[in-house]
């Protein structure tokens, strides 16, 4: 293997050298890195094993799933098959863990978590990491610990840039009452209706590029479904949530009635379901949009932030001023009250202007025959 590595550059070098004159040389492609490696810590590759990552098709497409991978691993008498599934960036990873995580998975804790976020059952643990969602099998005698995969959760591809960015609405939902098993992340309109997805796709508008977190939620007078649309710009929100509140007024969204629909910035809300109304009200209006100023917003948004960063900005600027006057005078009291203390504590006259001494050279003298 060491002599074929050695051999492949110098045979790429002979082939483009006898390449027809006219002709372009032929690229020469390196293989890609495989998405799981051969080892990690006690664990050995033992061969290809059989995928447990069952992702339809056109929803793989929809999620931008870019290829995938599945092996065997034995170590001191345990045995696990790993697949894992990479995607174009971490958003199509966590809508894949969403989907994929069954109602009896719960959250991991404690040493048991990996990756970014984690679901555990008798039999299967799912997490995802990066672009990349794994699942680990157990078919061993003996019991595996999640930790003994940390060292595989840092191995996997590291997105870069925007590709690498989280997801923004699962950090805005209010945590009371929240069922973090029931957290559901779409992209498009085949991963909203596989989540189990209510509302119709022509009122959410997926021309419009929408990202759809759905979360069961139980609260004191019932429970139900708070769904968040993030939409590309806030025109575009408002738009929709007035296609969403006359479309739950006429019927067309079951059991939403009584929805309760409320809009921060580009984020729309819509509490359904068992909620009280008032209770509706509030976990839809809990959803605050709190935006991060970066040079690719529309815009519409820089001159508020314009404004705002101008204002702080004389802000600092007033506050550095009365500082370094404070600063000044407190300065001048120490040290010229200071010198007067001390030259008082020595019978001398506080202020030292009578003390200098003027030297006269006298170099006029008297005037001579009365002439000047």
């Amino acid at each position: 293997m060491r002599m074929f590595a050695v051999a492949l550059p110098l045979l790429a070098a002979v082939s483009w050298a006898q390449a027809p004159a006219g002709q372009p040389a032929a690229a020469l492609t390196m293989p890609q890195t495989p998405l799981l490696p051969d080892h990690f810590g006690e664990w050995q590759a033992s061969g290809a094993g059989d995928s447990s990552l069952d992702i339809p098709d056109d929803v793989a497409k929809e999620l931008l799933q870019s290829r995938s991978d599945a092996k065997k691993y034995t170590a001191e008498g345990n045995a696990a098959t790993v697949s894992a599934v990479e995607f174009a960036d971490a958003t199509g990873a966590y809508s894949a863990f969403t989907l994929l995580r069954t109602p009896e998975m719960r959250p991991c804790a404690g040493g048991n978590s990996l990756g970014v976020d984690c679901a555990v059952s008798a039999g299967k643990l799912l997490f995802w990491q990066g672009d990349t969602l794994v699942s680990i099998a157990p078919s061993g005698l003996k019991a595996v610990s999640a930790s003994s995969f940390n060292e595989l959760a840092g191995m996997l591809p590291k997105p870069t840039g925007s590709k690498g960015a989280h997801p923004l609405l699962p950090t805005r939902l209010p945590q009371e009452g929240l069922q973090k098993e029931t957290l559901r992340y779409a992209v498009g309109p085949l991963t909203y209706a596989a989540d189990g997805g209510q509302l119709p796709p022509g009122v959410i508008d997926f021309s419009k590029s929408p990202e759809i977190l759905t979360a069961r939620y139980n609260g004191r007078g019932g429970h139900g479904v708070l769904t968040t649309i993030f939409y590309p710009t806030p025109t575009i929100a408002g738009d929709r949530m007035r296609a969403i509140e006359a479309a739950a007024k006429d019927g067309s969204i079951p059991d939403a009635r009584e929805a309760q629909v409320a809009r921060s910035g580009p984020i729309v809300a819509i509490a359904s379901g068992g909620f009280s109304a008032r209770e509706a009200a509030k976990l839809a209006g809990g959803i605050k949009y709190q935006a991060d100023v970066t040079w690719n917003k529309p815009e519409g948004y820089m001159e508020q932030f314009k404004v705002s960063n101008a204002a702080s900005v004389m802000v600092q600027i007033m506050i550095f001023v009365f500082v370094m006057v404070g600063a000044a005078l407190v300065l001048g009291l120490v040290f010229g009250g200071g010198r007067a203390a001390f030259r008082k504590a020595r019978g001398k006259p506080i202020s030292s202007i009578d003390d200098m001494e003027v030297i006269s050279l006298n170099l006029r003298g008297k005037p001579e025959n009365g002439i000047r």
